[in-house]
C-alpha cells in the first residue's frame, strides 16, 4: 500500500508542477496556432485550387486548339513528314534557348502523339 501511495503522491506533485509551469496554457496556445494555421493554410490550399482550375480551363482551350491543328494535319490526304513542325508555335519557340527549344520540342512531340491517339479512337469509334 506505502508503494501505491508514493507513486500517487509522485504523480500529484508532478501533475501540480505541470500547472504551476502554465505547461496546459502553452498547450493551448499551441493548439491555437496550430488552428490559425491551418485556416491560413486552407486559404492558401484553396486559392491554389483556384488557379489551377482557371490555368486547367485555359490549357484545355489550347489543347484543344491544338487538337484542331493535329486534326487538319492527318486528315490532309499528304503524308505530314514533319508535323511537330507544323505545330511549332515560331514566336515562342524563337525565344528559347537552346534546352529550352528541346524541351518545348519533347513536349510537343509528346502532346501530339496524346492527340494523334484521341483523333484515332474518335474516328475509329473506340
Amino acid at each position: 500500500m506505502k508503494r501505491k501511495t508514493g507513486e500517487l503522491k509522485k504523480r500529484c506533485w508532478l501533475a501540480k508542477q505541470r500547472l504551476k509551469m502554465g505547461y496546459f496554457d502553452s498547450l493551448k496556445r499551441m493548439q491555437d496556432e496550430e488552428s490559425e494555421l491551418s485556416s491560413v493554410t486552407a486559404v492558401a490550399d484553396y486559392s491554389a485550387r483556384v488557379s489551377r482550375h482557371s490555368e486547367v480551363a485555359a490549357s484545355s482551350s489550347a489543347d484543344e486548339k491544338m487538337y484542331r491543328k493535329v486534326c487538319d494535319i492527318l486528315d490532309s490526304s499528304e503524308v505530314a513528314l514533319n508535323p511537330i513542325g507544323q505545330l511549332i508555335e515560331r514566336d515562342v519557340y524563337d525565344g528559347l534557348d537552346a534546352n529550352g527549344k528541346q524541351r518545348y520540342v519533347l513536349e510537343l512531340s509528346e502532346k501530339f502523339r496524346e492527340l494523334q491517339k484521341r483523333y484515332y479512337r474518335e474516328r475509329t469509334g473506340s
